[in-house]
């Protein structure tokens, strides 16, 4: 409990803060779009159909329904959201734990591991728990899902053991089959984690399963099939396009695996160890199998498979928190206490790995030696000065990658989208290609104007060594430059960001 109030007191700040990471923008374009029509929304970043995509989850339909109700607005919403996934990670976390053991001090260890045990370089991503990616997604669908996912766990647990008297088994059941669904259509990678550690821990207690409980397990599927049939943003069995197309966004998970993973080579004894203790320990053998699904798709191409690797990392890190907790105590082996002060080390130095945090709370105090050695990120800022010109429902045209990540989350489309989309399919490819053809100096301005009209495109954003295609044509009419509002994440190398208007429609 005192951890949880340690780590609330640290969080609140950071929450209201709400550090501004690329992903933050399309779950707050998302949330524009629910509240612009909530029955039928455009795509969360350019103006197409957007009913069929996933972004449009239970996680965000929620929010947006709160958005509406309350009138608060879209950044304050993500910030309750980040309060209601702190609360469910860390009370989560802590009962997970206190399923694999009893040791007291384990769930704060294994945390401690999960934050700081992993490579020798900073390290983000959406879905994984280290503690810069904590920060930073706090408020996204993805941590909401690794949250309620550990609680899957903890009900099954006590479903299977009854261990708890004040729940009653219905109950438990209502409750996993409605988390289940939340995971399944708030955030696919990580079901897919949580449904495998699922199957082999049934699999490992096969003994306890009575017809009663049998009985639950058959309603609970039920519930989470026919849930997803009538989820009516999207339909996940009948979805087009296919996550291939993020195969680009997430290869970099495959490069750099020293400073991205090599941390965690720690589990490799622990895991032995419990492996050869029970070798149908779920723990080990789902990260085993997600390891397995991890390589296959670097050896194969399909890059997006990285997306499995965060129940490896989860509870690889897990179990050597467990054993640091156990190990260190009296009358334990010389070995054992060895490895326990050699992992707390290993943390020591993750900690130390991960320190870029800084920036995300104080950009630009992070001291630049250690950026160069550790790295870090910083926020992007806002992007309200687009607001000041441009209306929710307007297009832009432009190829800048902040103005495409950071304008949607203003209701502002882009022609040319930021992120891989694969369920607009053709319509995407012809979207970029337009888009770049836009700005080559070699296109006519008659055909610049065809384009701004085929999307019904109102503005243009180009940085200052790019203005030259705009300049002399008296279609556009210069406008505004995005301000100087201090130290952020933003490539300036070629110019400021630059607002033209387009005049002939």
């Amino acid at each position: 409990m005192w951890t949880c109030l340690v780590l609330g007191t640290f969080f609140t700040p950071v929450i209201v803060m709400l550090p501004a990471l690329n992903d933050l923008f399309v779950h707050a374009a998302t949330l524009e779009q629910l509240q612009a029509n909530f029955w039928a929304p455009r795509d969360p970043m350019v103006n197409e159909d957007g009913l069929g995509n996933p972004y449009f989850s239970p996680y965000m339909v929620f929010w947006s329904a709160v958005a509406k109700v309350t009138g608060l607005g879209t950044f304050v919403v993500l910030k309750l959201g980040a309060f209601v996934n702190l609360v469910l990670f860390l009370t989560g976390f802590g009962s997970f734990v206190s399923t694999l053991t009893d040791n007291r001090t384990a769930p704060v260890a294994s945390l401690v591991a999960v934050f700081f045990l992993w490579g020798t370089g900073f390290f983000y991503w959406s879905g994984f728990i280290s503690f810069p990616s904590l920060i930073a997604s706090i408020a996204y669908p993805s941590t909401f899902a690794v949250g309620m996912g550990l609680w899957l766990w903890v009900w099954l647990y006590r479903l299977l053991y009854g261990t708890s008297r004040s729940v009653s088994r219905a109950a438990l059941t209502l409750s996993i089959a409605a988390g289940g669904t939340l995971v399944v259509l708030s955030h696919q990678f990580t079901a897919i984690g949580v449904c495998i550690y699922a199957g082999l821990f049934l699999a490992r207690n096969h003994r306890r399963i009575t017809r009663t409980t049998l009985i639950c397990f058959g309603a609970i599927v039920a519930a989470v099939l026919a849930s997803i049939l009538v989820w009516p943003w999207f339909n996940l069995l009948s979805s087009t396009g296919g996550v291939e197309g993020f195969n680009a966004v997430h290869k970099p998970l495959y490069t750099d695996l020293v400073k991205r993973y090599s941390l965690l080579l720690f589990a490799v004894p622990v895991l032995a160890y419990r492996l050869a203790k029970d070798k149908a320990d779920p723990l080990v053998l789902t990260v085993l199998i997600c390891l397995a699904v991890f390589v296959y798709g670097g050896a194969s191409g399909n890059y997006f498979l990285a997306r499995i690797f965060p129940p490896v990392a989860l509870l690889s890190q897990i179990a050597v928190g467990i054993a640091v907790a156990q190990w260190l105590g009296r009358g334990r082996r010389q070995i054992q206490r060895f490895y326990a002060a050699a992992a707390c080390l290993g943390i020591l130095a993750g900690a130390v790995f991960q320190s870029g945090f800084v920036n995300l709370l104080a950009p630009g105090a992070y001291p630049e030696a250690l950026d160069e050695t550790f790295d870090s990120r910083m926020t992007k800022g806002d992007y309200r000065w687009l607001t000041n010109h441009a209306e929710a429902g307007d297009s832009v045209m432009t190829t800048n990658w902040d103005a495409r990540a950071m304008a949607p989350a203003y209701g502002i489309f882009t022609v040319m989208p930021a992120w891989p989309d694969p369920f607009l399919g053709d319509v995407e490819k012809q979207r970029r290609a337009d888009s770049r053809e836009f700005f080559k100096a070699s296109t006519d301005p008659r055909r610049r104007a065809e384009l701004m009209t085929k999307y019904d495109a109102q503005w243009v954003i180009v940085v200052d060594m790019d203005t030259a295609v705009l300049e002399d044509d008296p279609q556009f009419n210069w406008v505004d430059e995005r301000p100087d509002t201090g130290v952020r994440e933003e490539s300036t190398g070629r110019g400021r960001q630059q607002l033209f208007e387009f005049l002939g429609r």
